[in-house]
């Protein structure tokens, strides 16, 4: 592993230490590896997610980042690039990385605005993807991104509130309902993977993570949606709440069984789609 010194000279050394162990361990060393390349055209690097947000947990976070590039990857800079990631990988497993390569032009855009980019994600390097080109992504960026290279400044595009709700309102849709539905199914994929504390906490926290938005008008943490919703939802809602929380934590269940987890995992879920379709249509009548 490389001396974290040697990414200083690319990464801004001042916020590196203002970050989680684990996280400054892992962007140091791919700035390092960057660092020693010094030949790819990347002008800015900034962190989003639950890193910008505060609300970092160790062993269930991912390091969110969006590179800004001065100009398109070559393919050998792409395959550089693939290495990189695959050596930092190697020596720190967890936080994993996850990311795109962008022009600057192409911040805030939409993936019906913009072709294909470069991204890592899920331990692969893909040369053409759009991955994470989503408004929320953008709006994360914008308004809480850290910059470890570049300045804030560069993140001039504009997000459209209201365009950004509606299309949270369609991923309920889409997204969100069919899942909970299909998950409902004992004899699918879905249904049996709810089983897993891992689902019901993606499941629960994710869903009420967009009923926060609709509600607050702002963008929050898995976490902090669910001690949001502590405070306000009834208290039958709080044994599942607690119980996604507590799996986040690296803490045990306090259930006796998978299957009453199970239970009141779709009982919430149902309640909070109507939650969310109610919120929705109330922050819609706001704007």
């Amino acid at each position: 592993m490389l001396d974290r010194g040697s990414a200083e000279p690319w990464l801004n050394g001042g916020m590196l230490e203002r970050l989680h162990p684990d996280v400054r361990g892992v962007i140091t060393e791919y700035g390092a590896q960057v660092n020693e390349v010094g030949v790819l055209p990347i002008r800015g690097f900034y962190l989003y997610g639950s890193i910008a947000m505060g609300g970092y947990t160790p062993g269930r976070s991912d390091v969110d980042f969006v590179a800004v590039l001065d100009r398109m990857l070559t393919q050998a800079e792409c395959s550089r690039l693939a290495a990189i990631h695959g050596h930092v990988a190697s020596c720190w497993p967890s936080p994993e990385m996850n990311g795109i390569y962008v022009m600057r032009d192409q911040l805030g855009k939409l993936p019906h605005e913009i072709s294909p980019y470069p991204c890592y994600y899920g331990g692969q390097f893909l040369e053409a993807d759009l991955f994470e080109c989503n408004l929320v992504t953008w709006h994360q960026l914008k308004e809480q991104g850290i910059a470890l290279r570049g300045s804030r400044q560069e993140l001039d595009y504009a997000v459209d509130w209201d365009q950004l709700l509606a299309r949270m309102k369609e991923n309920v849709e889409s997204y969100w309902r069919p899942w909970v539905y299909e998950s409902a199914k004992p004899d699918t994929r879905k249904g049996m993977a709810l089983s897993e504390r891992s689902a019901v906490e993606w499941g629960v926290l994710g869903l009420t993570r967009l009923y926060y938005t609709f509600r607050e008008n702002n963008i929050t943490t898995k976490a902090g949606a669910g001690v949001y919703a502590l405070e306000r939802l009834p208290a039958t809602s709080h044994p599942i709440l607690i119980e996604a929380l507590r799996w986040r934590e690296g803490k045990p269940t306090l259930y006796r069984s998978a299957s009453e987890r199970r239970q009141d995992a779709l009982l919430y879920l149902h309640e909070m789609l109507a939650a969310c379709e109610t919120a929705a249509e109330e922050a819609a009548g706001r704007r």
